[in-house]
């Protein structure tokens, strides 16, 4: 039996909820921010991680970062963006995705998160984040 990692189940928690939310009928979205940024590991891009904006109340934005380790956060899976407001943000990367549990970075990024960010409304939300691998 493989053992799915807690961030992988939280990323698959979220599809399939904004899954859900992109199927409710009617319903309208919220007011919607470009949030787009970097992540980079010891000072370089660190690929194939995964990006949480998680607010006090309301949905989590997610993304995974590309080869160059920039992201554009998702509110559900058609459409972009956050809603403006005040967020924790989780960035996580499994050494080998093969064998989940073998987190690459520092709890403090990710389970314990240090890291934030404040989404503001008709601004460009472009956010860097240096982590460090100690």
């Amino acid at each position: 039996m493989k053992i799915i990692s807690f961030e992988k189940k939280i990323v698959c928690c979220l599809l399939v909820l904004a899954g859900l939310t992109g199927c409710s009928g009617g319903q309208s979205l919220p007011d919607l921010t470009s949030v787009t940024g970097s992540v980079m590991l010891d000072g370089s891009p660190l690929p194939s991680a995964n990006v949480l904006f998680q607010p006090q109340e309301g949905k989590t934005a997610f993304a995974m970062t590309d080869e160059n380790g920039k992201f554009e956060l998702m509110y559900n899976q058609d459409s972009t963006g956050a809603t403006p407001g005040s967020y924790t943000v989780k960035i996580s990367k499994e050494k080998n995705p093969e064998e989940p549990g073998n987190e690459l970075l520092p709890a403090k990024y990710n389970e314990k998160s240090t890291l934030s960010a404040d989404v503001k409304a008709d601004q460009e939300n472009d956010f860097q984040f240096d982590l460090t691998s100690k």
